[in-house]
Order: structure tokens, then C-alpha cells, then sequence
């Protein structure tokens, strides 16, 4: 019987972050989730095989640790979303993938049945709550913001750090894919993100290996994509594979999704979805990512979706930043958001969002949120009066405004919350 800490990840997935080091899993904290090798240095998949560091003392210590039924630092947001009643990653995980059979100890045989693979930071899109660790985009801006919250990292790149920032080609060394080798007998499921995974297309020789060794029929690929640009060759791999499935990374409607997904062209997603849709060998969902920017204008989205398809999107809630994460949100707009989701509370996971958004309150962080979001709106020539009024409180003749009052928007028209 497994203990009421127990994650199955840690026995049988393997993932990395998108500079190659491994990590326990991709819902693990930042920066404690790393796995270490004999001399305490990070573990990277370009140097070092799965076999390697399989039965490391950080795996060992992790699976000790959920065996014991103890809560590890690193596994954080999945048991502070369970504290708020919403299913967990850990949950879900368990759901899938857990063995009672299989028996699970502190050593563990090398058995991967999943990996996901963050292949570098290469995007297009430079979103609002990324960083130049995920998206290469983001380099250039960073430094001006970095300093205005308590973002995640927390510091500004160095020269030596930025130009690394700029060639991550580590998916490029022939050591990544002899890593994989090592454990493709096993593989069932293959996450790929990035950056934006659809670009990084040293992945076909991943392709190529598993088409030639005859696993690729029994493997699914799952994808998190902006959907903006996929190459015909890819499409054409995935042909090749049992199934695919692309997480459709999309916030917001029309123009409000291209300020937080900067900078997303709309009618590009809407014609990708339907292309997609129509697919026999693709499966469709759209992850929306929960977050200050979006939480009071969800509804438009939850209509378009609710036109387009039978399906209901996934709700990913932003644990961090914290300046972005929707508990931050004032207690009036908290009650304005649930408002506007009361069409909406019978699809999956809506009422456990409104029920985290409202179970803690780090509202003493909004003076973050706004200088993050005013610096960042300045180098971009954005305006969130423009996308979301109700969160426009600005610097206006050197004063912030109450969001009680009415704000003037380019000048002349005015807005005032209705609760």
C-alpha cells in the first residue's frame, strides 16, 4: 500500500530542464529538483547515462522520503494544490502509471516507461511568466526586469550566462541520444517541450532511432506547443507513432492571449486548431496556464473553446512567480473572477481554481505585479488597461491609482468594476 506522499515519477519517468541537467519532474521546484551525481555536481543528460545516476543518493533520498510518507521540499505545488482540493500532478501521475504489482523500493530497476524532454530553450514567444531559461526570447529583456519582483530566478544574467543562453546546442551532442538508447525498450510515453519543442528539430533522430529499432508504434508522443509553427516534416514523423498529443499552450482569447504570449498571432492558432482537430492520429487539448493575467477573463476563452469543440481545456494554476499567481489577485477581483466563471464551474478543475485562488492571500504582492508589469509593458509597447482594465491600476502623473476609482484608458474612455 502506498503512503499518502507517494509519487510513482521518481520510478519511472526520467525528465530534464531545458539546459539537459535531470530533474525528478517538471512539477518539482526549481532549482531543488536536480539530481545529482556522485560529486555533487548536476547531473546532465548529454554526459551522463540514465544508468548513471538512476540509483543516485537524490533518488534514493526522494524515494525514502515517499515511502516514509513524508512530504519532500521539492514536491511543494503538487501538495499546496491537494491542501486546496485540487487534483495534484503527483495524483494524476499515480492514476496512470502505479503498479501495485511492480513493488517500489528505495533502489529501483531501470525501468523507464516515460520521459520528458525539454530540448532547449529555442521559442518564438517570449510569455509573460517565462524566463531566458525556457525561452531564449526573453534574454535580451531580462535584466530590465528581473529587479522589479520576485521572479523565478531571481537574478540577472551575467555575459557568460547570456551567451550560454544563446547556444544551448546540447540537443545537438550525439551523447543526448545515446542516453536515450540506453532506456528506449521501455519507453511508453515521450513529453516534449522546450522552449517551443516544434522547432527544435534535432528530435528526428530521436525519431530515427526508434523507427529503426521498430518501438515507435508502441510509443506516444505528447507535446506542449504554441501551436504557431509546426514544420510538415515533423507531421510527417508522427505518422510513425501510436499516437500524438498536443497540449495547445493558449491563455486567452483573440488579443489578450498575444499580450501574454507575446507575440502570438490569433488567427494563426485558430487556423492550427482546426487543422489539428482533424487529424486521426492527433489528439487535441488546450492547456491554459491559470495566472493574474488571465484568471478575470477566462469566460471568453471557455466560449471559444466551447464553440470550437467537445472538448474542455486543462487548467495548469502558475505556482510562481508569485507576484503572478492568481492568490495574489485583490479580494474584490477575486470575487469578480469567480463571478464570471459561474457558467463554467461543472467543467473539470474550474471550482478547485476558484477554490485555491481564494484559500491563501498574497495580495502584499501586487506592488510586484505592477512593476513587472508596467516595465514590461513599456518594452513592449503594451498596456494592461488596454487587455485587462480591471487590473489597470498605473502610474498616472506619478500617482498609483485605486482600483475603486474610475481609470482613464487612451485618454478618454472610462471603466468602472462591476461586482
Amino acid at each position: 500500500m502506498k503512503s499518502a506522499t507517494f509519487c510513482v515519477m521518481p520510478w519511472n519517468s526520467l525528465a530534464t530542464n531545458a539546459s539537459g541537467n535531470y530533474r525528478v519532474c517538471c512539477n518539482s521546484t526549481p532549482g531543488k529538483n536536480f539530481i545529482k551525481t556522485k560529486d555533487q555536481k548536476d547531473a546532465k543528460i548529454f554526459k551522463v547515462k540514465p544508468s548513471e545516476i538512476w540509483n543516485s543518493e537524490t533518488y534514493k533520498t526522494i524515494r525514502q522520503q515517499m515511502l516514509d510518507g513524508v512530504q519532500p521540499d521539492m514536491c511543494e505545488r503538487c501538495f499546496k494544490e491537494e491542501a486546496a482540493g485540487i487534483k495534484s500532478a503527483r495524483q494524476n501521475w499515480n492514476d496512470k502509471w502505479y503498479d501495485e504489482e511492480k513493488g517500489y523500493g528505495i533502489k529501483s530497476n531501470l525501468d523507464i516507461e516515460y520521459i520528458d524532454l525539454r530540448l532547449g530553450n529555442l521559442c518564438n514567444l517570449k510569455c509573460r511568466m517565462c524566463n531566458p531559461y525556457a525561452s531564449n526570447q526573453w534574454i535580451d529583456e531580462w535584466n530590465t526586469v528581473v529587479t522589479t519582483a520576485k521572479l523565478v530566478p531571481d537574478f540577472p544574467l551575467t555575459l557568460e550566462e547570456t551567451d550560454r543562453l544563446k547556444n544551448m546546442t546540447w540537443p545537438e551532442d550525439p551523447r543526448t541520444w545515446e542516453s536515450i538508447i540506453e532506456i528506449a525498450d521501455s519507453i511508453e510515453e515521450i513529453y516534449l517541450t522546450g522552449g517551443e519543442p516544434t522547432l527544435a528539430i534535432e528530435q528526428y533522430k530521436l525519431f530515427d532511432i526508434l523507427i529503426k529499432k521498430g518501438l515507435s508504434k508502441k510509443i506516444k508522443l505528447k507535446y506542449n506547443t504554441n501551436l504557431t509553427n509546426i514544420p510538415k516534416k515533423m507531421i510527417d514523423y508522427w505518422l510513425h507513432f501510436k499516437t500524438v498529443q498536443l497540449n495547445a499552450s493558449i491563455d486567452a482569447f483573440g488579443a489578450l492571449n498575444r499580450y501574454i504570449r507575446y507575440p502570438t498571432g490569433w488567427t494563426s492558432v485558430e487556423k492550427n486548431i482546426d487543422k489539428f482537430l482533424s487529424m486521426p492520429n492527433v489528439q487535441v487539448q488546450i492547456h491554459c496556464t491559470v495566472q493574474m493575467y488571465n484568471i478575470l477573463n477566462l469566460k471568453e476563452l471557455f466560449d471559444w473553446i466551447k464553440a470550437k469543440t467537445s472538448l474542455t481545456p486543462y487548467l495548469n494554476i502558475l505556482n510562481h512567480p508569485v507576484c503572478l499567481n492568481i492568490q495574489t489577485l485583490p479580494a474584490d477581483l477575486k470575487k469578480l473572477a469567480e463571478k464570471r466563471l459561474k457558467d463554467y464551474l461543472e467543467w473539470p478543475k474550474v471550482k478547485e481554481t476558484i477554490a485555491y485562488m481564494n484559500s491563501a492571500d498574497t495580495s502584499n504582492h501586487m506592488d510586484e505585479f505592477y512593476k513587472y508589469t508596467v516595465t514590461l509593458d513599456e518594452l513592449r509597447n503594451e498596456s494592461i488597461i488596454t487587455h485587462v482594465p480591471e487590473l489597470g491600476e498605473k502610474i498616472w502623473n506619478g500617482q498609483i491609482l485605486s482600483l475603486k476609482e474610475e481609470l482613464p484608458i487612451d485618454g478618454q474612455n472610462k471603466f468602472q468594476i462591476d461586482l
